[in-house]
């Protein structure tokens, strides 16, 4: 992964978090994330998912796996946005989700920013925040693709 490929980092993710009910394949993308990798999740959460959490992979991976539990998820990228200075790059990608529980149905849309790094000729994410539309927090239009 010596050239950057923002969008194929983003499928990866956005393919592995996007299952029907069941486990996840996190270490098919375990490669894309800095041992010492952090994940921020902040503002407002589906039901009962905890929110304002700084995790890593590995937590993130324990708390996705919980929350998800019976649970189909799946997320699209909508918006996406690259912008990389030598090897430092700043990711914006925007996403829809469906989140299904028995009958219930909930669609929401949030952006995740990811600062990934290029070190020793790989790209790896050193961060991701992420946060969801709700009152008063609105995805700018040109953020869409």
């Amino acid at each position: 992964m010596s050239d950057l490929n923002s969008r194929g980092v983003m499928k990866a993710i956005y393919d592995v978090i996007s299952q029907p009910s069941g486990k996840r394949d996190w270490e098919s993308i375990r490669h894309l994330y800095h041992p010492r990798a952090t994940m921020t999740r902040t503002g407002v959460a589906i039901d009962t998912l905890p929110a304002n959490q700084c995790l890593t992979f590995d937590e993130y991976v324990k708390a996705a796996e919980e929350n998800l539990a019976g649970a189909s998820f799946k997320e699209t990228e909508i918006g996406h946005e690259c912008a990389r200075l030598g090897a430092v790059a700043q990711v914006r990608s925007v996403y829809e989700t469906i989140y299904r529980v028995g009958d219930r149905e909930i669609h929401s849309r949030g952006v995740n920013f990811i600062t990934m790094v290029r070190l020793a000729d790989t790209w790896q994410i050193i961060s991701i925040a992420w946060d969801n539309e709700r009152a008063g927090v609105t995805i700018p239009d040109e953020w869409l693709n």
